[in-house]
């Protein structure tokens, strides 16, 4: 009797795994209601504390900009793992202009994540036949508090956050005034030009009271026109020899430029990317970065690029460029009725004729942050069935399209970067040959209001909007290329 009972104890204790393993089986795969994530509306275009508590084993990937706890360093996404029932806090950048974040359900020490496509919203994706259940998912609602005091009509929906497009209204308002001393900035093609010299003073006090080192670089010994530039730079603190560099043209076309005969106030070419690109400086400034961040505004942009030239020719010998982001003569885009085309050079000049990587990452960025998934579609279309002309140079309307592409004929300074340093370099643009105020005396702050009314919005509301995108765009891409240059 005794032998029998032992027996029987033999094969259940052999058959243990495997009944296990059946039980194993059968046990629920974690989903979405198994995932409690405190606040309940997260703060959108800021860093902010989230938890996960999580009701069993599961991992949680979040595809947003995260705080790693351990280097100090803004990383692009993370992969939270549980074993069990427990809570786990981040540092995160909720989305700065959408009504949800998504995060990814998967089964415990999931690695593997399916994704959608760049230029596809993540609500297409889940319910798209491409999407394969593998994991679940959170949608979680975002808010972006609008500042007070400022309607909807005036751009109270991007006011706020570590940047926003209100706050560029606002310097450019000020900075084009009449009664500011810095329109008729022709730049140094004169010994110390009076606008230019007053505009390159404000702009290095705005980048030191930010806590760049703020320099103004002067090249006067170079044959005429004079190059003067101002910069501001914040060391890395991994990787100090490696620079990652913005940049945007503080000169505007002068009297007798064609093709409008040149401008006294300049606001869209290029005001307004002097006004983005500091606004995108103020943020960044307070982050410790890998590699040294270092922002210029070039003379001479108008004249032959001598500014960004005499800076290129002064490197220091020890130093890399990783990448570079240019603005020039954005705004006048989406969301108004006009394209915002996104150029990334040098040519590859191959079969493909893309730099693939730099343009699925730009879009990648872009839609995780904005309602522009159909409208990346659609400048992808445009860009392949009409070029690069129709967007840029042709006076009619695209609405709803921004193109992210290679471009075969750069028109700023960016083409310096990638022509003499083989640095994959970007700029956003917009119309130029289509703007009727193209280097002419009409090109001011009110022109570009005007120019971006449409039935979705006032002008001043669209342009808030505008800015207030472009300008996250600058910081998500720099966070993405500290991290991971593209070369």
């Amino acid at each position: 009797m005794m032998r029998g009972r032992l027996s029987a104890y033999l094969v259940a204790f052999l058959l243990l795994p495997a009944l296990t393993g059946c039980m194993a089986q059968d046990e629920p795969e974690p989903s979405a209601s198994d995932l409690v994530i405190f606040p309940e509306v997260l703060s959108g275009a800021q860093f902010q504390y989230v938890e996960f508590t999580a009701k069993m084993g599961m991992s949680v990937h979040i595809p947003y900009f995260v705080m790693d706890a351990e280097s100090g360093y803004v990383t692009n996404n993370t992969t939270l793992h549980f074993d069990g029932k427990e809570t786990q806090s981040i540092q995160m950048l909720a989305p700065s202009n959408l009504e949800f974040a998504h995060f990814l359900v998967g089964e415990e020490n999931q690695e593997s994540w399916s994704m959608r496509a760049t230029n596809q919203s993540w609500d297409e994706w889940f319910n798209s036949s491409e999407f394969d259940s593998k994991y679940s998912y959170v949608k979680h609602p975002v808010f972006r508090n609008p500042r007070s005091g400022i309607s909807l009509s005036e751009g109270a929906n991007h006011s706020t956050g570590l940047v926003d497009g209100y706050s560029v209204y606002e310097w450019m308002d000020m900075f084009t005034d009449s009664n500011s001393g810095y329109n008729e900035r022709w730049g140094p093609l004169v010994w110390r030009d009076p606008a230019y010299e007053r505009a390159a003073g404000f702009l290095r006090s705005q980048l030191g009271s930010m806590g760049f080192d703020a320099q103004i670089h002067r090249y006067e010994s170079s044959s005429s026109p004079f190059a003067v530039n101002v910069c501001g730079y914040k060391t890395g603190t991994l990787f100090p020899d490696e620079w990652l560099v913005l940049g945007a043209h503080l000169d505007i076309a002068e009297v007798g430029s064609g093709p409008g005969g040149g401008t006294h106030i300049g606001a869209h070419d290029n005001g307004a990317g002097v006004a983005m690109m500091l606004e995108a400086a103020s943020g960044l400034t307070e982050f410790d970065l890998r590699r040294t961040l270092a922002v210029c505004f070039w003379s001479n942009e108008e004249n032959g690029y001598d500014g960004v030239d005499r800076w290129i020719d002064n490197i220091p010998s020890e130093v890399t460029i990783t990448n570079y982001l240019n603005i020039d003569s954005a705004g006048v885009n989406f969301p108004g009725d006009y394209t915002l085309v996104m150029d990334v050079i040098p040519d590859t000049d191959d079969e493909l004729g893309e730099q693939w990587e730099f343009i699925h990452m730009t879009e990648w960025l872009g839609s995780n942050n904005n309602d522009i998934a159909k409208t990346l579609r659609n400048g992808r279309d445009l860009y392949y069935s009409e070029g690069y002309a129709a967007m840029k140079d042709h006076d009619h309307t695209h609405p709803d399209t921004i193109s992210v592409h290679e471009s075969q004929r750069g028109r700023s300074d960016y083409v310096q970067f990638a022509d003499r340093l083989d640095v994959v370099s970007m700029d956003f643009g917009a119309i130029t040959g289509g703007y009727d105020c193209y280097h002419a005396p009409c090109d001011t702050l009110n022109e570009m209001v005007d120019w971006m009314e449409n039935n979705n919005g006032t002008g001043q509301q669209n342009l808030c909007e505008s800015f207030d995108m472009i300008s996250w765009w600058v910081v998500n891409l720099v966070f993405y290329l500290d991290e991971t240059p593209i070369y």
